[in-house]
């Protein structure tokens, strides 16, 4: 490797930071869907280990698909586009957002349809690349009839976790890599060392969120435990934090991304609390997601 190669290379060293927030991630869902599963007996150690090895192997040959891309078939001459992509990261919260149980055959295709779907129209329209993973894993799963969170040792359970704060925590029955708010937020503050993580879309979309919750609790349609509960057992931490503030699908001017966060956040809660509908906070988010160039035409004095 050549000497000052990371100093050329900037945006490498961010995506490393964003790979970086995600391991706690992958370490706790390891523990959580593996070891937790292999020590109760409803699961082989050598299976155990695929929460690990999975979100490894997925880096690492989306960089080979990178590779194929951008040298193959663009025939670009070095690999500053390669070491400066985003899609390994993207791909990582793609499995991350995956039912403890769901099929490999489905969503390791889904991720790779997905990649090179988003080569093609990215030109001409802004998708978040997550959201609408998530969307459509739900839509298929729920087709097949195979929509369940559970892992093998949770779904033998008689009685779910409740207590808010052992589901901040993470012990509440959720996708691979999204049930422990601790561990989004202990990536949140590694992301906040990245000058391209838009740092205030996450505050802002919870001020938002809260907001409505606590409406919500004073005309008596939840009890506060209730609100807490459906915080932190539904992912919407870890939606917030890095799949909401997303830079490739997200408004660049700053008030648009006040404005996006706060509608953001304020959908979400009424999805979340009244509707019961968790996957309705990725739908705001690609629909959102969608209108990014409205959102970019709001120029507020904020100092743009």
């Amino acid at each position: 490797m050549k000497k000052g190669f990371f100093s050329k290379n900037k945006v490498l060293g961010i995506n490393m930071l964003y790979v970086l927030s995600v391991l706690p991630l992958i370490i706790y869902g390891f523990y959580k869907n593996g070891i937790l599963v292999y020590q109760n007996g409803f699961m082989s150690l050598f299976l155990s280990l695929q929460y690990l090895v999975i979100p490894i192997i997925i880096i690492a040959l989306s960089y080979v698909f990178e590779i194929y891309y951008y040298m193959g078939i663009k025939k670009e001459e070095g690999t500053s586009s390669v070491v400066n992509s985003i899609i390994p990261y993207i791909n990582v919260l793609c499995y991350l957002v995956c039912a403890p149980n769901d099929y490999l055959w489905l969503t390791i295709p889904l991720i790779v349809i997905l990649d090179i779907l988003i080569k093609f129209i990215d030109k001409y329209v802004t998708i978040n690349q997550i959201a609408l993973f998530k969307c459509l894993l739900v839509g298929i799963m729920t087709l097949i009839g195979n929509l369940e969170y559970a892992n093998l040792y949770e779904a033998s359970l008689t009685t779910q976790v409740t207590e808010p704060s052992l589901l901040f925590l993470g012990n509440g029955i959720g996708a691979i890599g999204t049930t422990s708010t601790l561990c989004a937020l202990i990536g949140y503050i590694i992301l906040l060392f990245n000058s391209y993580y838009k740092k205030e879309i996450p505050i802002v979309a919870f001020i938002g969120y809260a907001i409505v919750s606590v409406i919500i609790y004073f005309v008596g349609g939840l009890s506060f435990n209730d609100i807490l509960v459906n915080t932190f057992n539904s992912g919407i931490i870890f939606a917030l934090v890095y799949v909401a503030s997303l830079s490739t699908a997200t408004p660049v001017v700053r008030s648009g991304r006040i404005i996006y966060s706060l509608v953001l956040g304020v959908l979400g809660a009424v999805m979340v609390n009244i509707l019961k509908l968790n996957i309705g906070v990725y739908i705001v988010i690609l629909v959102l997601g969608l209108l990014t160039p409205l959102f970019d035409k709001f120029k507020l004095s904020l100092g743009e």
